[in-house]
C-alpha cells in the first residue's frame, strides 16, 4: 500500500484502542487528522485473517459437509444455519449497545474482545472438526455457540475501525486493508483443500488446528499495536432502545442498510451455491477449490482500484459501479457449459472483484456516518451501528440456507448424481439469475439516492 494513503502517525495517548468516543468533537472534515504507521494498520487488521478463513469455511464448505458428507441433509442444516442467523438479530444489537456503555481501563470494546476469545476458540475448533458420527443437535449447539461467540468478539473489534481514524479517505484504506486481510484468510480456507488434496472432513480439520493456532497470534499483535485514545463522553448516554431508534433515525443509514442486505443476499446465494454449481452444471467437482480461489484472487486485486475510484468520484457512485458490473458478469453463468473451465474462472474473477467493492464501500460509509453522529451525540455509538449492520449481513446468509437449499430439495435436486435441466434451472435461478434482479434493484436504489452534484467527499 502506498506511504501516501497512510501518511504519518499523529500522537496518540490514552486508553486502549476503542476507547470512550472518537479523538475529535466536531464533525468529520475532510482535512486528514490522524494517520496510523503501517504497521499500526497490519497490528489491527491482521485478526481479520482467522476470522474470515473460518467463517468463509461456514458460509462455503461447512454446510455441504454437514448436509451431504456427514448425511443431516440440505433442509435441516438449512434450518439449523436459518435460526442461528435469526437469534444473531438479537444479539447483535444488544452485544453493540452494551459495548457502546462499557467502562474499563482498557475503553469499552477490549474486555468483551478477551473475555469471548477462548469460547469462540474452542466452538470454532469443534464446528470445524466434528466427530465421524453427529446428529441435529450437535450442529445446532455448536453452530449457535459459535456463532454468539463470534458476535461477542467481533462486534467491538470491528467498532475500533469505526473509530480509530476521523479522516474520509483513511476510512476507505483501513476498511480495504481489512479486506485485504479478510481475503488472505479466505484464500486460506480455499487453499487448503487443494494443497493437502484431501477430502473435506480432513480440509476442514487443518483449517481447525490453523485457527486456533493463528488466533492468539493475531490478539497478541492487536494488543500491542493498536493504536490508543481516549475522550470522555460529553452527553448522557441513552437507553439501548433510544441508541436504536438513533441510529436508523439517520436516512443514510437506513439507505445503506437496505443496499447492503439485498447485495449481501445476493453474494449469500451465490457464493453459498458455488460448490453445487461447479460440480453440477461446470460438471468439475475437483475444480472447486480452483474457482474458490480464482474467486478471492479477484477480490484481492481489485482492493486498491475502489479505493482510489472512491476517492475521484464518491464512496456510494464507487459501489453502484461494482453493483452494475456484478450483474453482468452473474448473467453470464447462464453460458456456462459443461467443461467450460475458462469461463468459469473468468466468472469467479469478476464477482471476486465486485463483492470486495461490497464489502470496502458499505464500511468506509458507515464509518462516516458513525463520525458525524457520534460528534452530535456526544457518546459512542459506534458498535451499535455496526450491530445493526452485521445483523443484517448474517440475515442475508438466510438466502441460501433458509430459501435456496429448501426449494432445491423440493425441486428433487440430487447431490450425489445427475439432474434434469429442469432441475438444474432451479440452481442456475439461485445462483445467478435472482442475485443478477437483485443487484438491479439495489444499482436503482442508490442511484436514485444520490444528492445532486454529489462529490468525493460528500458521497
Amino acid at each position: 500500500m502506498p506511504q501516501g494513503e497512510i501518511g504519518s502517525a499523529a500522537r496518540l495517548g490514552g486508553d486502549m484502542a476503542g476507547g470512550d468516543t472518537p479523538p475529535s468533537n466536531s464533525p468529520p472534515s475532510d482535512t486528514p487528522q490522524r494517520a496510523l504507521r503501517h504497521w499500526q494498520l497490519i497490528c489491527f487488521t491482521l485478526l481479520s485473517a482467522p476470522l474470515a478463513m473460518v467463517n468463509f469455511a461456514v458460509v462455503s464448505f461447512v454446510p455441504t459437509y454437514y448436509a451431504i458428507n456427514l448425511g443431516l441433509g440440505l433442509a435441516l442444516v438449512g434450518a439449523v444455519f436459518m435460526f442461528g442467523r435469526f437469534f444473531d438479530v438479537f444479539t447483535d444489537p444488544l452485544v453493540g449497545a452494551l459495548s457502546d456503555r462499557s467502562h474499563s481501563r482498557w475503553g469499552p470494546r477490549v474486555p468483551w474482545m478477551v473475555l469471548s476469545f477462548l469460547p469462540l476458540l474452542v466452538f470454532g475448533w469443534m464446528l470445524l472438526a466434528p466427530p465421524a458420527a453427529v446428529g441435529p443437535l450437535y450442529l445446532f449447539l455448536v453452530a449457535s455457540g459459535y456463532l454468539l461467540c463470534l458476535t461477542l468478539f467481533d462486534v467491538p473489534y470491528s467498532s475500533i475501525g469505526l473509530e480509530i481514524s476521523p479522516d474520509r479517505h483513511e476510512r476507505s484504506v483501513l476498511a480495504g486493508t481489512k479486506a485485504v486481510f479478510q481475503i488472505i484468510g479466505a484464500l486460506m480456507a480455499s487453499l487448503v483443500p487443494v494443497v493437502i488434496a484431501a477430502q473435506m472432513g480432513l480440509s476442514l480439520s487443518t483449517l481447525a488446528m490453523i485457527f486456533v493456532v493463528s488466533m492468539p497470534l493475531a490478539l497478541l499483535a492487536f494488543l500491542i499495536g493498536t493504536p490508543r485514545y481516549s475522550q470522555p463522553a460529553r452527553a448522557a448516554r441513552p437507553s439501548l432502545w433510544t441508541a436504536w431508534r438513533a441510529c436508523l433515525a439517520r436516512p443514510a443509514f437506513r439507505q445503506m442498510m437496505i443496499a447492503f442486505f439485498t447485495v449481501q443476499a445476493s453474494n449469500a446465494m451465490t457464493v453459498g451455491l458455488l460448490v453445487l454449481f461447479v460440480t453440477h452444471v461446470l460438471q468439475a467437482p475437483a475444480m472447486v477449490g480452483q474457482m474458490f480461489l480464482m474467486l478471492l484472487l479477484g477480490t484481492a486485486f481489485f482492493v486498491p482500484l475502489w479505493i482510489y475510484l472512491s476517492k475521484k468520484v464518491g464512496k456510494q457512485q464507487t459501489w453502484i459501479t461494482a453493483i452494475c458490473l456484478c450483474t453482468v458478469v452473474l448473467l453470464l453463468a447462464y453460458g456456462v457449459a459443461p467443461e467450460s473451465t475458462v469461463m468459469m474462472q473468468m466468472i469467479c474473477v469478476g464477482l471476486g472483484a465486485c463483492m470486495t467493492c461490497d464489502a470496502v464501500m458499505p464500511t468506509s460509509m458507515l464509518a462516516d456516518i458513525v463520525a458525524r453522529d457520534e460528534a452530535e451525540a456526544g457518546h459512542p455509538r459506534a458498535a451499535s451501528y455496526l450491530a445493526l449492520k452485521n445483523a443484517a449481513s448474517k440475515m442475508a446468509f438466510v438466502a441460501p440456507m433458509g430459501v435456496a437449499f429448501p426449494i432445491l430439495g423440493w425441486a428433487g435436486f440430487d447431490k450425489a448424481g445427475t439432474n434434469a435441466p429442469e432441475t438444474l434451472s432451479f440452481l442456475l435461478f439461485f445462483f445467478a439469475g435472482l442475485p443478477a434482479l437483485l443487484r438491479l434493484i439495489t444499482a436503482t436504489y442508490l442511484w436514485r439516492g444520490l444528492k445532486p452534484h454529489s462529490s468525493p467527499t460528500t458521497a
